[in-house]
């Protein structure tokens, strides 16, 4: 890591250098060499301003030593290389060539000499000049440059030589921190670097280190204590939910035994009839064959209803955990069988909707148990009405691609709002002591939310309550 800083540093330095000695060469390539050229062409240009009613004075009364001597006066200027005077029939006034060494390049200037007075062309004046100067400045300025590159680079080399030498102990302070990350366990960090920086650094992360170990020891003694609790509450949650899971059976065999009562009463009655119509006849002497096979077979009819009620309650109660695939079709319409009688002489009705006969996956005694659960639920909600005598329950089974939904509805008047929150809480009921035990809905949720992978919703309609079960479709 350590090594990547330093190298990322070695890099952003030429970056830097490369973008700031980059430009400045351009620029004195380009902008000075423009600004000095400039600048010089405007001196020579004001030299012959300057000289030129001079030289047109010299030319109207023919002085020619003193056009001479004026005319040399331009080589003052050191970068002057030649200077012609002609006429307007191009004969030479005046000539002169300054002799220089290393000419790179030379610039010519031509201005016409007009009379001041008759405002006529007496001459043309021809003067070419150099401009060694502005190569001679360039390459002082770029030498300068240069060793003032090299010196930054000098600068640059003895503070990377410097950090590297820090850094590197910064690096092995690093590996031997991820030593101790990987094997838990290490030596205390020791350095001979003297730097004050580096000896509070690696003082620091021998500190912390120490700090992080016994930490270390700490949370694996409190991660054993909370595996410890965690296993426990979990057995005691199990053990709870086990009884809860009794409780409800127990709760819902009741319920069952008071159905099965309800579904014994007119058979007991018909056999009870058909026994005393015997019994009569044969008192007095008029029981014959055909009436004794008639109650006979009455008799038998009603005893095989009772003992097929019999049957369905111990297959409902059955202590079969095995998960299966099945359609939820069937186990409702068991259900309905069994509180049929029930449901009847409370005058309540029932409407099956099977929207959908697509399988779910689960143990099919559980599935039952939530139904009937349900089922209970609405029929005492329906039986509490004071203004309404009976009622009806509809189950309405739909599914989509991934999910079934079994909507069960009644005309129970609802749920309050109040308690709409709490209706599936243990032990909470709003029936009285004796009718409710408050574990056969919470108990329902949590079989379809731990063994279907589904939910368990409520809501409230215009007539009463509507129970939703979603629960994921097996696909095969």
């Amino acid at each position: 890591m350590t090594q990547t800083l330093i190298g990322k540093f070695a890099w952003v330095f030429w970056l830097l250098y490369i973008a700031v000695i980059a430009p400045i060469y351009i620029f004195v390539q380009v902008n000075v060499s423009s600004v000095l050229n400039e600048s010089e062409k405007a001196k020579i240009e004001l030299i012959i301003q300057t000289l030129k009613p001079i030289i047109s004075t010299y030319l109207t009364f023919d002085q020619t030593d003193m056009l001479n001597d004026t005319m040399r006066t331009f080589f003052q200027n050191p970068n002057i290389k030649d200077v012609s005077l002609v006429d307007v029939n191009q004969n030479i006034i005046f000539e002169r060539h300054y002799p220089h060494s290393n000419i790179h390049k030379t610039i010519t200037l031509t201005t016409p000499v007009i009379d001041s007075i008759t405002h006529q062309t007496q001459a043309t004046l021809i003067i070419s000049y150099s401009n060694n100067f502005v190569h001679d400045l360039q390459y002082k300025l770029f030498t300068q440059l240069i060793v003032l590159s090299l010196f930054a680079l000098l600068i640059f080399t003895i503070t990377y030589i410097y950090f590297r030498k820090q850094f590197f102990v910064l690096r092995l302070l690093a590996n031997w921190m991820g030593d101790y990350s990987i094997h838990k366990a290490s030596e205390p960090f020791k350095s001979d670097n003297n730097n004050t920086e580096i000896l509070t650094i690696t003082s620091s992360a021998n500190k912390m280190v120490e700090t992080i170990e016994d930490y270390r020891v700490q949370m694996e003694e409190i991660n054993n204590e909370l595996e410890m609790r965690v296993e426990n509450e979990i057995i005691q949650r199990r053990e709870k939910e086990q009884l809860l899971i009794h409780q409800s059976r127990l709760a819902a065999m009741g319920e069952m035994i008071e159905s099965i009562a309800h579904q014994w009463r007119q058979p007991l009655n018909i056999i009870g009839l058909a026994v005393a119509d015997m019994n009569m006849k044969r008192a007095l002497g008029s029981l014959g064959e055909q009436e004794l096979e008639k109650n006979t077979a009455i008799i038998d009819n009603n005893l095989q209803f009772m003992s097929n009620t019999i049957d369905d309650f111990r297959n409902f109660f059955n202590m079969d955990k095995e998960s299966l695939n099945f359609s939820p079709v069937q186990p409702i319409h068991e259900i309905f069988s069994l509180l049929d009688e029930q449901l009847r002489y409370a005058n309540i009705t029932y409407l099956i909707h099977e929207n959908c006969n697509q399988e779910i996956f689960g143990v099919v005694n559980e599935f039952k148990q939530v139904i009937l659960n349900i089922i209970n639920n609405a029929q005492d909600a329906i039986k509490s009405r004071k203004n309404q005598i009976g009622g009806k329950i509809e189950i309405t089974l739909r599914c989509d691609i991934n999910y079934l939904y079994i909507d069960i509805s009644d005309t129970g008047g609802g749920v309050p709002i109040k308690i709409v929150e709490r209706i599936f809480e243990p032990y909470f009921t709003t029936k009285l002591h004796n009718k409710g035990t408050g574990i056969g809905l919470y108990m329902s949720k949590v079989i379809i939310e731990q063994h279907f992978e589904g939910s368990l919703s409520v809501s409230n309609t215009d007539d009463g309550a509507l129970f939703t079960i979603t629960m994921p479709l097996k696909h095969t």
